[in-house]
């Protein structure tokens, strides 16, 4: 990596605990190249360490500070090692305190490789955790970057396109036409539509016409009405007594003689 530079924006961070309840924060961020590796040994031209202004508003608690503020980074030195994922972004931040001084809050540490392993002159917005001395989450810290003459050995985009997969027209990206198999008929078969009345065409008849009454006339003379084609059925016959009476049958009453003083 041969002339190749990192353009950091350190914009802000949210949600940053106090670790006095009563005192408000008044942070700055400290950022600076470091290493997992005990054997390597950085120097101070190699560490970059920079810093920005401190954050005073005396109107807010001072846990959601902003700064964007730009910071740049040689790394044209880990062309000398192998493994370049030994190397870290650290950044800290601090309460720059009057009295007591300066107090560490917590820290994020972005690897390298994540960095690095992106498209030349693009601008990209992250965000990483804050963590605390005990390991604990402390807030969010946002910040952009930009890369200068680094080239992306992993991807190795030429021209837009990346070269670890075959380039295709888009002719090669058509769909291939569907072919359907064609079947032989050696005998068809041949039917003829029979000629008749029931298949002769039954021709339309238009409805007759409508006259409507002119619009001055006030006496409107409607038709007739139709007759019913189905007329209502004759009601059905008296039915029949089928059973007989109850009690005995009346008889007439005799003349005579005999019959006048009998009730």
């Amino acid at each position: 990596m041969e002339s190749s530079f990192i353009n950091l924006k350190l914009i802000s961070c949210k949600d940053i605990h106090a670790f006095n309840f009563f005192q408000k924060l008044t942070l700055y961020a400290q950022a600076s190249i470091s290493s997992n590796n005990p054997r390597i040994q950085l120097n101070e031209k190699n560490t970059q360490q920079q810093r920005t202004p401190t954050h005073r508003n005396p109107e807010e608690d001072g846990t959601n500070p902003e700064w964007n503020h730009d910071m740049r980074f040689d790394l044209s030195f880990l062309s000398s090692h192998s493994d370049p994922t030994e190397f870290f972004i650290c950044f800290e931040f601090r309460h720059d305190g009057v009295i007591l001084g300066d107090k560490f809050i917590g820290q994020s540490r972005v690897p390298i490789t994540d960095l690095i392993n992106d498209v030349d002159g693009i601008t990209r917005f992250v965000s990483y955790e804050i963590r605390s001395a005990e390991g604990k989450p402390n807030g969010i810290f946002d910040f952009s970057y930009k890369l200068e003459g680094v080239q992306n050995q992993s991807s190795q985009i030429l021209d837009g396109r990346i070269s670890g997969y075959p380039v295709l027209t888009p002719e090669d990206c058509a769909p291939a036409p569907v072919q359907y198999p064609i079947s032989e008929i050696e005998r068809p078969c041949c039917y003829s539509v029979p000629e008749g009345p029931f298949y002769a065409p039954v021709a339309a008849t238009a409805p007759p016409p409508v006259s409507y009454p002119f619009a001055g006339d006030c006496n409107y003379y409607y038709p007739p009405p139709q007759p019913s084609m189905y007329p209502y059925p004759p009601p059905p016959p008296p039915r029949e007594r089928l059973y007989p009476p109850i009690g005995p049958e009346a008889h007439y009453w005799q003349s005579g003689p005999h019959f006048e003083n009998r009730w």
